[in-house]
Formats: structure tokens, C-alpha cells, sequence
């Protein structure tokens, strides 16, 4: 699951008024290089909420098992505390942001809901949301 998915997921469960972010509880994530284009990147800048993502990227450096990233140069990449103001046009930073948001995959965790502890499985990269008939 890329960082852009979890970015748009939150918890439904019945009477959640606080289910976003979800919090990531990583045991294997893994880096694949995937191809890079600027200008696709910079349109997914409105549609993230920047401080979830800076949240998410701490909690999956938090990871026990990180395969791939001898094929990164330098590691994970650091993004600043603040979206850039020239964001859209700033190379370096949208190098960096499509690292994070295409390239990092969490492949076996749990997203886990900030305000009920309810915890969703990812296996294989695939998040699984569904909740059980008393849930909904």
C-alpha cells in the first residue's frame, strides 16, 4: 500500500467522529522505484493533507524491515515540516515527495484507528477495511 492510499483512508467504524489519520504499524514496508513525473506529482499535492503524510513517514521509518533501499541513495528522503510555498515548480522537494507517496510500500502491518484502537491488516500491500456487521 503506497503512502498516497493511506493518505485517503480512514476508519468508518460506527460512531467514529475521529478516524483520520490512521496510524501505521509497519513490520515490512519496501521501496520499488516506480517511473518519475513531475507535473503528476505536483497534482496530488492538493489532494494530500500534508501533515498526515509527514505522520505516516515517521511511523514507517519506524519499521523493522525496509527492503529495496540499498537502491535508494541517501534512504528515505526527509520532507520539510511545512509544504514549500513553490512547491509545484521546487524539483528537489518533488523528487522527494514522489519517493514517499509512489515508491515507499507498506507490505505487512496494521493501520490502526486513532480513536477506537480498531486495527485494519495490510497483507501483500493490501489494506483491508471491512468491518464486522456490528461495526457498521
Amino acid at each position: 500500500m503506497r503512502l498516497l492510499t493511506h493518505n485517503l483512508l480512514q476508519c468508518n467504524k460506527k460512531g467514529v467522529k475521529n478516524g483520520y489519520p490512521l496510524i501505521i504499524r509497519a513490520l515490512n514496508v519496501k521501496y520499488e522505484e516506480s517511473p518519475y513525473d513531475m507535473d503528476y506529482t505536483a497534482a496530488m499535492i492538493p489532494k494530500v493533507m500534508y501533515d498526515a503524510l509527514l505522520k505516516a513517514l515517521a511511523e514507517m521509518r519506524q519499521c523493522p524491515t525496509i527492503t529495496g533501499l540499498d537502491a535508494l541513495k541517501g534512504g528515505i528522503p526527509e520532507l520539510p515540516p511545512a509544504l514549500p510555498a513553490d512547491h509545484a515548480a521546487n524539483e528537489e522537494f518533488l523528487g522527494k515527495l514522489h519517493v514517499v507517496l509512489f515508491d515507499l510500500h507498506l507490505v505487512e502491518g496494521k493501520l490502526v484507528c486513532p480513536e477506537t484502537g480498531r486495527e485494519f491488516p495490510v497483507n501483500d500491500s493490501i489494506p483491508n477495511m471491512l468491518l464486522n456487521d456490528d461495526e457498521v
